[in-house]
């Protein structure tokens, strides 16, 4: 199973690697924030509000690429989802940062961390494998794997849900720890949509 690199290729290729690694340094600004200050958190909110405007226009160039070209290598349905999934992530992470700050929450659950390392791996792993698309027999297992690591984080995700609710916890603190959690949640969430769009590209291809 094997596409080559044409010049219809390769475009998309290089602009959903490009995309991905954003993407991917966006969970590592995340990453970055935990135990810092909220004051100290500015800068990183910056950072990551940067790469969020560069993955819009990222996704805004592979959309008009799909429209303008005469033959795309993959299906444009599936070109538009996988944009808008690893774009959506971006957005995630920032109101995860945004609101840790907005709240004053300078220490994170212990699990936090926990969470957060399995979102860093799957952006990883995304971005490892967005430029061997031109190679679908190269990204077979890629699903597969980030199933297995959002079933991870899910549990993560349900534990520390469990213990912040568990009314050892200030109410309203638990409130807004919770809210974090779960944009972290919906970062992971659209990691796995776009591993599961990679997958029906690799069966439509097959």
């Amino acid at each position: 199973m094997r596409l080559r690199v044409t010049p219809r290729t390769a475009p998309f290729t290089a602009a959903f690697a490009g995309l991905a690694a954003e993407v991917h340094q966006g969970t590592l600004v995340l990453r970055d924030t935990l135990g810092v200050t909220t004051v100290a958190r500015g800068p990183e909110l910056d950072r990551v509000r940067a790469l969020l405007r560069e993955a819009e226009q990222a996704r805004g160039q592979i959309v008009a690429m799909a429209r303008e070209s005469f033959i795309t290598p993959f299906d444009r349905g599936d070109i538009h989802q996988l944009a808008v999934a690893l774009s959506d992530v971006l957005v995630h992470l920032e109101r995860a940062v945004d609101a840790g700050i907005r709240y004053r929450l300078d220490d994170a659950p212990d699990s936090a961390a926990t969470l957060i390392d399995t979102l860093v791996r799957m952006a990883e792993l995304t971005a490892e494998t967005m430029p061997e698309l031109h190679d679908l027999g190269a990204v077979v297992g890629y699903p597969a794997e980030m199933r297995r690591l959002g079933m991870r984080a899910d549990q993560t995700r349900r534990d520390m849900l469990s213990d912040t609710l568990s009314g050892r916890s200030e109410p309203l603190r638990a409130v807004r720890v919770t809210l974090v959690i779960e944009e972290v949640a919906l970062a992971v969430r659209g990691l796995e949509r776009a591993a599961t769009v990679v997958e029906g590209i690799v069966i439509k291809e097959s």
